[in-house]
């Protein structure tokens, strides 16, 4: 799901004290802000993929009454999970291959962890079909809003959600390939922003921030330099349906993207 170096930075950014809500833009409000779009019910089935230390599983289950269950690729994150609560229920895998049947799951979840699965058709792919009839997935992630400045960021020297941002138009494209229709797609970008000042008060700098992760020596003025400003990332929350379900208590497609 992740290479190394996106594990060493996820390890080393969770014991930081802002990451008690999860290391994302948004946190745990945006993920209550998705899971309502979903219709998520007490009771439903969730599935975290990339789940980290189990941040969003223990919130759904402590505060929605919602049988979540996470799994991640890092052993580091899913042993500090299990040392963090005991009774979560964490499984050590990779995206691109679920270890579930097909039909178990009434929602899964992405938050910041697509944009760094290795093959992103084959990850939508296993959370279709882990899904059940007329389940959702729900999205957060990066993506240029100038999807021409895009292949400058595929060359960021640092392994990240920011080097694997998405293109809008190629994302709606894999998840049809999928079997998912869209049911919304939100601009966040505001939470971008919010959390990069978060990470300058924290380390000083986002220069700062990049260098203790060890990523081939490189900081965020490198980044820039690659032409990060020009792509104009945003942060978006997508939810979508399985295809040929019935459409269910949801309007058409929507989206408050802005220019």
């Amino acid at each position: 799901m992740k290479p190394a170096d996106c594990h060493n930075l996820f390890e080393q950014l969770s014991g930081q004290p802002f990451a008690a809500a999860g290391v994302r833009p948004g946190g745990l409000e945006l993920t209550q802000r998705g899971l309502a779009l979903a219709r998520l019910l007490p009771g439903d089935t969730v599935l975290d993929v990339g789940c980290g230390s189990g941040v969003t599983v223990e919130f759904l289950m402590r505060e929605h009454a919602i049988r979540a269950m996470g799994i991640d690729s890092s052993s580091v994150m899913v042993a500090q999970g299990r040392a963090n609560n005991a009774a979560l229920p964490f499984l050590l895998g990779d995206a691109e291959a679920l270890p579930f049947a097909e039909d178990s799951f009434d929602v899964v979840l992405l938050e910041c962890a697509l944009s760094l699965v290795g093959n992103r058709e084959a990850a939508l792919r296993e959370c279709h079909r882990v899904l059940k009839p007329q389940g959702r997935i729900m999205v957060t992630d990066l993506y240029a809003r100038n999807p021409e400045a895009i292949t400058e960021l595929r060359s960021l020297p640092v392994r990240s959600c920011l080097r694997g941002a998405f293109d809008k138009a190629e994302f709606f494209h894999e998840c049809s390939v999928a079997g998912f229709v869209p049911v919304c797609f939100e601009d966040h970008s505001n939470l971008l922003r919010d959390f990069a000042v978060r990470m300058v008060w924290t380390y000083g700098s986002l220069d700062r921030f990049w260098s203790p992760q060890g990523t081939c020596g490189s900081d965020f003025g490198d980044a820039r330099r690659c032409g990060v400003s020009k792509s104009r990332p945003g942060y978006f929350l997508f939810v979508g349906a399985k295809a040929g379900d019935p459409p269910g208590p949801y309007e058409e497609y929507r989206t408050n993207e802005s220019s």
